[in-house]
């Protein structure tokens, strides 16, 4: 599977839908977009938004998403924090 990618913040994120809406916290109609590096370097990011909207996404709607989500593993400012619960 050939995942959406953008550069943003130095790094290069693939972006993916989560396949577990329920766990995370995602009503039926929606979906989790997660933008993760490839390098791990830069803790995973998270946002939720509407059932199949990442196949229409283009590049400026991607960056937008990108600047909305929360990273994952610390507060939304990016401190080191409590990690969520599905987060491996």
């Amino acid at each position: 599977m050939i995942w959406k990618t953008i550069v943003a913040d130095g790094c290069t994120w693939d972006v993916r839908s989560v396949a577990s809406p329920a766990e995370t916290g995602a009503a039926p109609h929606e979906e989790v977009l997660e933008f993760a590096t490839s390098e791990v370097n830069m803790p995973a990011r998270r946002i939720v938004v509407r059932a199949g909207t990442l196949e229409g996404m283009d590049e400026a709607a991607l960056r937008s998403a990108y600047l909305r989500a929360r990273p994952i593993g610390g507060d939304h400012y990016g401190r080191p924090g409590k990690r969520m619960g599905d987060v491996r």
